[in-house]
């Protein structure tokens, strides 16, 4: 019988006697393998194995398929709506479909079990969210919202304290972008100050003059293509706001202490002293 008459056959059956005819076909494999010789099972294995590598093969081909044509800019928008439901715990702002059926969100505080400390400035006062950042992020009809908005990523980049380091991989088998890392991420930062004439980047623009490290960052070739005025204004207002953390005073308390030549420095013993500095 060929296996299209078959299929008919099957069918046409009630389930009933499906069920009996399944039960005679496992009973009659059972049978075939226990007759098997070694070399017969090996070879029953291996045909096995190699039915399902096609199957696999094929299964994969028709991603693949499906990737060649695929436009990432003509998908449609899933919009999960606005980011308005508010933790009674925490204060986080959640989306709707995120509330659990008792309405106590556990993915930011564990239904008010985990208590953040309140960020501080280097005075030890609560460190109050700054309110041209907030207009930035939350306001429209701000001026500089499209800009901030769009170039986010460079903005953070440009006033942080550390690069990213980490093994970035990629795979070419289409579908939509996704930033993909093997291994740790970790933090990078370089000597305190710039060496062999470069200029100064992360860390090390808060051990110079502000003024100066406001002009380098709004000056970075990598930031050209924007808006300047825009772009100008707002780092400067970050870096107002930066200044009031307890990181950068102690950079800014590394900028104050003598710049004694390595030279002198050496006289000291045979080995210079080493200095420190730890964040945790």
């Amino acid at each position: 019988m060929t296996k299209e008459r078959k299929a008919r056959w099957l069918g046409r059956q009630s389930q009933e006697s499906l069920d009996r005819i399944r039960a005679v076909d496992v009973a009659a494999y059972r049978r075939r393998i226990e007759a098997e010789t070694p070399a017969q099972s090996q070879a029953r294995r291996e045909r096995n194995a190699e039915a399902h590598h096609i199957v696999r093969d094929r299964q994969c081909q028709r991603i693949r398929d499906k990737a060649i044509p695929f436009i990432e800019a003509q998908l449609e928008t899933d919009n999960c709506g606005p980011v308005n439901i508010i933790c009674q715990f925490c204060k986080s702002k959640n989306f709707a479909a995120e509330r659990p059926s008792d309405g106590k969100f556990t993915s930011c505080c564990r239904k008010g079990k985990i208590k953040l400390e309140k960020p501080s400035d280097a005075l030890s006062n609560d460190f109050l969210y700054p309110n041209f950042l907030l207009d930035l992020l939350t306001n429209p009809n701000n001026p500089d919202y499209k800009n901030f908005h769009d170039n986010i990523r460079s903005y953070n980049s440009a006033v942080s304290f550390a690069s990213m380091g980490a093994k970035v991989v990629d795979f070419s088998d289409g579908g939509p972008y996704v930033f993909k890392v093997h291994g740790q991420i970790c933090y990078r930062t370089g000597h305190i100050q710039s060496v062999d004439g470069q200029a100064p980047q992360y860390a090390q623009l808060y051990v110079i003059d502000s003024t100066q490290a406001t002009e380098i960052r709004v000056n970075h070739p990598a930031n050209e293509q924007w808006n300047f005025e825009s772009w100008i204004k707002s780092i400067t207002s970050l870096d107002s706001t930066i200044d009031c953390l307890t990181h950068t005073a102690c950079f800014e308390r590394l900028k104050k202490r003598p710049r004694w030549p390595s030279g002198k420095v050496s006289t000291s013993g045979p080995e210079g002293r080493r200095f420190e500095i730890r964040f945790h």
